[in-house]
């Protein structure tokens, strides 16, 4: 027997033996707390669970139940915290009767076990005979190495001992098929599987599917992908031929990590998924008869998107996608990509240079582009604005290899573009930074500008090619990365001469590459020099900030 000290002066006595009796009252209380309709209304019991619900002190989350004086919000008299300091909490009273869930209707049971992980439902399982039932019931089904095998599960130590790792791979499964055999659910919220499965294990995975099919999940995702190499490339092929009509109509969400897609030509689609997210694929069908089956698909991630065939790597999806409003393409070689998605919002690309056809998307306002290549900001303020007309907030991270030669203006504009972020590389030419003075023509209600500059050197030059031309609607602009090259200063001074309506110039010295403390403090105090010496005496208005 062991005690300990409560607030308030009083002592609780807990032993190991009746420490399960304070568990099953605890679920049982959340049984009561979560059924207000069905609560029993004798008048004793109704109010001993009002002063629980009330209570601050006896149930919290991390110690569970605890002794300790009944305490209230409301403002108390002397006589009234004389009556309230001689009441004890009586759990005895206070919950006569114990809730099994086994005989609960099965929404109920599913709205109280929703709330607990599946770890937590099945640690009740244990400390409770009343609860034996709620992992079972649990609607959030998700089987991860930590979940299924422990908190203790070495994970470098079992993928790379390959004995190792196949005795835990079977210990895997047959700890998932445990748990779906005794699930007796008719409906699941969201199963997901995150194990390092490929397609010898293809019989497993698709009997797991098959449960989240017919417990009709919203929510599947298969992330095949932990702790296995890039180089292998034995992924499993997800089973199409599961899904028909009915059977994928309830699917609202789908992710899927390091699997093979091959729709078959006569596939049905779903009807239902609002999301979509593939990562590390392997396509051996075309891509875009599956998307232009998911008629009311709302987001959509590709990502490192590799093609059997040459003649897979086009993605061009000609049936129209209505409620599409996100869209992001990483890392894939798409030789082409095309989608008629009027209602499309956010864009996301990140690779080399390709051809984009986005131009039905007229409420497309946020862009984020990422390129590999080393180009010249030409190919940005041609490229940009021809797929993007309609942006409104843009980000971009470019590398400018060399200085642009007779390139006097933009032949395009950003018509709508206000906010524009720019991550810059630079190299060879240090110089080439001045070519951003012709951001200020190419998007001429720009009111936002931020540039994070890398990798710029200490040179001279001046910006006698580009030809001055006054901006109205430029009000903030931050230079990160400033170490007082010749481009950087000359840029900043194009700005106080033509940005006519500039509130803020935010300049923060220093190198933005990783690089050893007194190397980077060096760079920031020569810049923050350099800023003091030669941007100082042009703040003419005050509006000049160096961090």
């Amino acid at each position: 027997m062991s005690q300990k000290s409560k607030p308030g002066g009083i002592t609780a006595r807990i032993t190991y033996n009746n420490c399960f009796q304070w568990k099953n009252k605890l679920a049982s209380y959340l049984a009561l707390k979560l059924l207000h309709p069905y609560r029993p209304t004798a008048p004793q019991q109704t109010a001993s669970m009002s002063h629980l619900e009330h209570s601050n002190s006896p149930v919290t989350k991390e110690v569970g139940i605890t002794g300790g004086n009944y305490t209230t919000k409301r403002r108390r008299s002397k006589s009234n915290s004389r009556r309230i300091r001689q009441r004890q909490l009586d759990f005895q009273s206070i919950i006569p009767c114990k809730v099994n869930i086994q005989s609960l209707p099965e929404d109920i049971a599913l709205r109280i076990t929703s709330k607990l992980t599946l770890k937590e439902a099945a640690q009740m399982c244990v400390l409770s005979s009343t609860w034996r039932q709620a992992c079972v019931f649990h609607p959030n089904l998700y089987f991860g190495i930590q979940t299924v095998l422990g908190s203790r599960a070495n994970t470098e130590l079992i993928f790379t001992d390959p004995r190792k790792r196949m005795l835990t791979t079977n210990k895997f499964i047959e700890r998932v098929d445990a748990i779906l055999k005794n699930h007796c659910t008719t409906q699941v919220n969201k199963f997901a599987i995150e194990f390092g499965l490929s397609t010898e294990h293809a019989s497993h995975i698709n009997r797991w599917v098959s449960f989240a099919i017919a417990s009709k999940a919203r929510v599947v995702v298969l992330n095949l992908s932990p702790n296995k190499s890039a180089l292998d490339r034995d992924n499993y092929d997800f089973p199409f031929q599961l899904f028909d009509g009915h059977s994928g109509s309830h699917l609202q969400a789908l992710q899927l990590h390091w699997v093979t897609l091959g729709p078959p030509p006569d596939f049905c689609g779903f009807a239902n998924l609002k999301m979509l997210d593939l990562v590390f694929l392997i396509v051996s069908q075309d891509l875009q008869h599956l998307l232009s089956k998911c008629c009311v698909l709302e987001w959509l991630r590709i990502r490192l998107c590799f093609f059997q065939l040459p003649s897979l790597s086009s993605l061009c999806v000609q049936e129209p996608l209505y409620r599409l409003q996100y869209l992001c393409v990483e890392d894939c070689a798409f030789r082409e990509i095309e989608f008629h998605a009027p209602n499309l919002m956010t864009f996301e690309y990140k690779g080399s240079r390709t051809l984009i056809n986005l131009n039905e998307c007229l409420k497309l306002k946020t862009a984020t582009i990422r390129l590999y290549l080393n180009d010249t900001l030409e190919y940005v303020l041609t490229w940009i604005p021809c797929i993007l007309p309609q942006v409104d907030t843009l980000s971009v991270k470019l590398r400018i290899s060399s200085k642009m030669s007779g390139f006097t203006q933009p032949p395009l504009k950003f018509i709508q573009l206000r906010h524009l972020t720019m991550e810059i590389t630079s190299c060879c030419d240090p110089n080439s930074v001045f070519q951003l003075a012709f951001l200020l023509e190419a998007a001429p209600l720009l009111e936002d500008l931020h540039f994070d500059m890398f990798g710029f050197d200490l040179c001279h030059g001046d910006l006698d090619d580009i030809m001055d031309l006054p901006h109205y609607h430029l009000k903030i602009v931050c230079i990160d990365g400033f170490y007082g090259t010749a481009g950087q200063v000359g840029l900043a001074k194009y700005i106080f001469k033509n940005a006519l309506a500039l509130e803020h110039l935010i300049v923060k010295p220093g190198w933005k590459l990783k690089l050893p403390t007194s190397t980077s403090t060096g760079y920031e105090r020569y810049g923050r020099q350099e800023a003091n010496k030669k941007l100082v005496p042009l703040d003419t208005n005050s509006v000049l900030t160096i961090l």
